[in-house]
């Protein structure tokens, strides 16, 4: 099983936005089983993510409903990247993601094979996600924002992947056909080859 940490949110068009949501669209679209860890709104955008992860097939039982936060939503031509900071407006924070709800989200599955944590994460949180990825023995993608590298010990333990920007959910979708392909069985280094050229692109990796 596969599993997608993060904050998902909406387009302006309603569709899935932000590297949580599109990673698990995209892998549940090459064949993995997935469940979303996160956290959403408790408002009338937090509904329409769980109802279209729910339609597209991806596991959602572990997804926090937030009142205090709001469900990120993009303006047109905007899209939420793996560096934001928690506020996705100065009056529209974004629905908590702390070390505590993280690890009892994580705790709620009885499995897993591939970990991706989408988004930028604060080091208590990441300490939980490393945690929980040697537990299960699983593999463990992390996405960062750039110049914001992990401590050395969970770089050594992932793939640490840099989120280009701009990119128009071409990353994502190369993340989630790889989680699907490291949780099919392949190596590392060919579940990467698959991914990349199925999609024809190759991001910089760290």
């Amino acid at each position: 099983m596969i599993v997608v940490l993060g904050r998902p949110g909406l387009t302006a068009d309603d569709d899935i936005d932000r590297p949580a949501g599109l990673i698990a669209l995209a892998a549940a679209r090459a064949g993995g089983r997935v469940e979303l860890v996160g956290s959403v709104g408790d408002d009338a955008d937090g509904d329409a993510v769980i109802v279209a992860l729910g339609q597209a097939g991806v596991g959602h039982a572990a997804v926090l409903r937030d009142p205090a936060g709001n469900t990120p939503r993009a303006a047109d031509g905007d899209a939420g990247d793996a560096g934001d900071a928690g506020m996705e407006a100065e009056d529209r924070p974004l629905p908590r993601l702390d070390a505590a709800d993280v690890d009892l989200g994580l705790r709620y599955l009885a499995e897993c094979q591939v970990l991706v944590a989408a988004e930028a994460l604060p080091a208590d949180v990441l300490r939980v996600v490393s945690d929980a990825a040697a537990y299960h023995g699983a593999a463990l993608v992390l996405l960062t924002a750039a110049g914001q590298a992990p401590d050395e010990d969970l770089a050594e333990a992932a793939l640490v992947l840099e989120v280009p920007m701009d990119d128009g959910g071409a990353f994502s979708e190369l993340v989630g056909r790889y989680a699907a392909s490291l949780d099919s069985g392949r190596l590392p280094a060919d579940a990467w080859a698959d991914a990349v050229s199925e999609g024809g692109w190759e991001p910089a990796t760290e």
